[in-house]
Parts: structure tokens; C-alpha cells; sequence
């Protein structure tokens, strides 16, 4: 049964991780907020010819679409005094295939916190077979979590060294692995979307997403060492 509650343990301590990083990711991709900074910062209304108001609009249609609160991204505005479409096909079909994926990262979400609460579960019926149940649940947590964090700090240093010498290379790398076609490759010329998100806007969000992550991660982590250290002391007092 010691197999078992370590396995389910190391469930738990996988899920967890997951939903935090994808909580992270889905609070900061739709704070519009970030994206009205952004719009003063870079001055992108002026550049793309539209108004504010316009330009929120359509920003605000796509966040929608994403999550699955309409069905496409038709909103039209006026640019450089012209009255069009915002997006084109190009920039419609690539959004089609970035909702397929984050409707997928957010259905694993969901089915990770499931999961996760019932190894919870699991492990809570095992501690009360246990005489000394509640510290052995104290111990597997806290140390599933703590193994299983060097292995993550060890990849997201790695991926997040590589962001900071090289976002454009993280970025066109995490796009040919997550998109099979080449919609993503807008051209600056004619795409407004691109326009709208270039290379600066994406490096803060995702500046803004591993720091919110590591923050809650880290205060986690403290978290469970103390309640390894704890358990042991219980322990220590019995014997």
C-alpha cells in the first residue's frame, strides 16, 4: 500500500503544479488591463490607423472567441480612415487552431484538478487506516512535492534561460510545436493582428505569467517543507 499512496501522492503534486500553471497563464492572457498597458506603451492604436475604441473592440472579440463566448471573430473598424474587416482569412483560420488549443489546455485543467482531488482523497482514506496516518500524509505530500520540484526548476530554468537570450527563437519554436500549418506566420505588412501583439507585448506576458507562477510555486514549496519538517518532529515527539 506504500506504493500506492506514493504514486497517488506524486498525482496530486503533478496536478497541482499543472492547474497552477495554467491558472497563471489563463489570468494574465485575459487581463485586459495588461493589454490597455500595452496599447499606451507601444503606442498601437496610432500605428495601426485605428481608434482606441476600435482597437479594444477587436481586442475584446478575440479574448471572447478564446474563451469560447462566441463563435468567430468577425468585427469590423476603421483603419487609416477605412471601413474593414479587422482580421482576414489568414488571421481567422490561425485563431480557429489557437482555440482548439487553449480549449484543450483548459479541459486538461479540468480534468487535472479532478484528478488531483481524488488522489487527495485516496490518500486521506489511507491516513485514517494508518496509526500514524496523518504524518505519513504530512511526509508523502511534502516530499512527492519537493522531488517532484527539482525536476521542474531544473526545466522551466532551462526554458526560461533560453526566453531571456532568445525569446524569438522560444517563440517561433513553441509555435511549431503546438500548430501544425504555417498560419501563424502573419505578415507585418497586412496583419493587423500582428500588429497588435508584436514580439515586446508577448515577452511581458509571458514575463508576467513564469513570475506569478514561480511566486505561488515557491510560497507552496515553502509550505510543504514545513509540513515535512512537522510530521518529523511529530514523529520524533511519539518516539
Amino acid at each position: 500500500m506504500k506504493k500506492s499512496v506514493k504514486t497517488a501522492a506524486g498525482i496530486f503534486s503533478l496536478a497541482l503544479i499543472f492547474v497552477l500553471l495554467v491558472t497563471s497563464i489563463d489570468f494574465h492572457a485575459f487581463n485586459k488591463n495588461y493589454y490597455r498597458e500595452q496599447y499606451i506603451k507601444l503606442n498601437t492604436a496610432d500605428s495601426l490607423g485605428m481608434s482606441d475604441e476600435d482597437l479594444f473592440a477587436a481586442t475584446e472579440t478575440l479574448l471572447d472567441y478564446l474563451h469560447d463566448q462566441r463563435d468567430d471573430i468577425l468585427v469590423s473598424g476603421e483603419v487609416f480612415g477605412m471601413q474593414r474587416e479587422i482580421f482576414t482569412e489568414r488571421e481567422t483560420l490561425h485563431m480557429v487552431d489557437v482555440k482548439n488549443l487553449y480549449q484543450n489546455v483548459l479541459t486538461a485543467r479540468n480534468l487535472a484538478t479532478m484528478i488531483g482531488v481524488l488522489a487527495f482523497a485516496y490518500l486521506i482514506y489511507r491516513s485514517r487506516k494508518d496509526e500514524n496516518g496523518i504524518n505519513m500524509l504530512k511526509r508523502q505530500l511534502a516530499g512527492s512535492f519537493i522531488q517532484i520540484s527539482i525536476c521542474l526548476l531544473i526545466v522551466v530554468g532551462m526554458l526560461a534561460g533560453y526566453a531571456l537570450m532568445d525569446f524569438t527563437g522560444f517563440w517561433i519554436g513553441f509555435h511549431e510545436l503546438f500548430f501544425t500549418n504555417d498560419l501563424w506566420q502573419l505578415n507585418p505588412a497586412n496583419s493587423i493582428m500582428i500588429n497588435m501583439f508584436p514580439e515586446t507585448f508577448f515577452a511581458g506576458m509571458v514575463f508576467r505569467i513564469t513570475l506569478t507562477f514561480l511566486v505561488v510555486y515557491f510560497l507552496l514549496l515553502i509550505g510543504f517543507i514545513f509540513l515535512r519538517k512537522k510530521a518529523k518532529e511529530d514523529v520524533d515527539k511519539k518516539i
